[in-house]
């Protein structure tokens, strides 16, 4: 017969284990039961900080960095162990510091950015009530709602992350004498629900009032037979003297809506240049600023024409159709 011992050693060597151990956990079930041997967590040092002190410290970070004293809206690692350190007493390494924020479910991110003349209000009032108006109104002349907008781009590369081994920084080599060109696009919804079109040309240097009516021109051109509501920001040219009266003279297709100020967030052509700039224009060096807009326009064509994404694009403004 097999002794107890032995026994212990041959379950202590299965397990990886010493027969020391083995033999404790047996005692321990004599004594206690099953319920003996659950574990009794991982011994250490009573934590320096607990739940409460991490609720309190949350709360001040939220405040901001300049709430809590500092001269600039940035929270860095050595910023919030010194609040920490000011509310606790308690003194972190910037490593540990990290690990406490990341506990806290905070990341890194980049900061968007909103211009403080916006009127908070006037921009909810206009989602909530004059955008289903704008929709109605569209539907009922049988319209297509057009959403405008420009944006500029050069041979400048538009400089994204990549991947690249540690300690080897990837450069990218471009002309210090760069041109530049601006872009106009028109991204049109049926108010139907079928599939949207987009519109877009390119001019060199800046668009004026002269060359954005001959872009809408271009947009009726594309759509002879379909009415339209253009909707666009309030860019001078876009409400000159000259623009309205050429407007005027278009009411048979056409009924102009402005967006609120300062609230570009509500137009989704402004998701179409990040996913242009994201993507073929991502880190692209070239020689001629021809060969930027052919890439340019490349990614104009499958951004207007994948309808999931433009639809995507309207429901990241907070519109439907």
């Amino acid at each position: 017969m097999f002794s107890a011992h032995s026994r212990q050693c041959d379950i202590a060597r299965e397990l990886g284990v010493s027969p020391k151990s083995v033999s404790r956990w047996h005692n321990a079930w004599q004594e206690g039961g099953a319920a003996a041997l659950n574990s009794k967590g991982q011994p250490g040092a009573k934590p320096k900080v607990d739940a409460r002190d991490l609720d309190r410290l949350e709360k001040l970070l939220r405040m901001g960095p300049e709430a809590c004293g500092f001269p600039t809206n940035l929270w860095t690692l050595k910023r919030v162990g010194s609040v920490l350190e000011s509310q606790t007493g308690v003194h972190y390494s910037v490593s540990h510091t990290w690990h406490l924020i990341r506990q806290m479910h905070w990341s890194v991110q980049r900061p968007g950015r909103k211009a403080t003349e916006r009127d908070e209000g006037a921009i909810s009032r206009w989602v909530s009530e004059r955008w289903p108006k704008i929709v109605r109104n569209a539907r009922s002349r049988g319209a297509m709602v057009a959403f405008q907008d420009e944006s500029g781009f050069s041979q400048l590369p538009s400089v994204r992350s990549t991947w690249s081994p540690v300690g080897e920084t990837p450069i990218l080599h471009h002309r210090l004498s760069w041109k530049r060109l601006s872009m106009s696009a028109a991204l049109c919804y049926p108010t139907d629900g079928a599939e949207p079109g987009m519109v877009f040309d390119t001019v060199e240097g800046s668009y004026n009032t002269e060359s954005l009516i001959r872009f809408l021109e271009q947009l009726h051109g594309h759509y002879p037979a379909q009415k339209m509501t253009l909707i666009w920001d309030g860019l001078p040219s876009h409400r000159s003297k000259q623009m309205s009266q050429w407007v005027r003279g278009q009411r048979a297709w056409l009924v102009v809506e402005r967006l609120p100020a300062y609230a570009p967030e509500l137009n989704p052509v402004e998701q179409i240049w990040g996913n242009v700039k994201g993507t073929e224009l991502a880190n692209l060096c070239t020689e001629t600023i021809e060969e930027a807009a052919e890439h340019a326009e490349v990614g104009l064509n499958r951004a207007g024409s994948d309808a999931t994404l433009c639809f995507s694009f309207l429901r990241h403004c907070g519109l439907r159709l």
